[in-house]
């Protein structure tokens, strides 16, 4: 059970770190400058 402690604590600490990590990401993500607009195209014009 001495041993069980320590281990349970740090896996703990490991996920909520993890989880920390991944809603960091996903914040910077949200908030960097958008995409460069891709090779748009004019649609074409229509037939006369």
């Amino acid at each position: 059970m001495t041993r069980l402690i320590p281990l349970v604590l740090m896996a703990l600490a490991l996920w909520f770190w993890l989880r920390a990590r991944k809603k960091t990401a996903a914040y910077m993500a949200s908030y960097e400058a958008p995409e460069a607009p891709r090779d748009r195209r004019d649609p074409p014009a229509p037939a006369p």
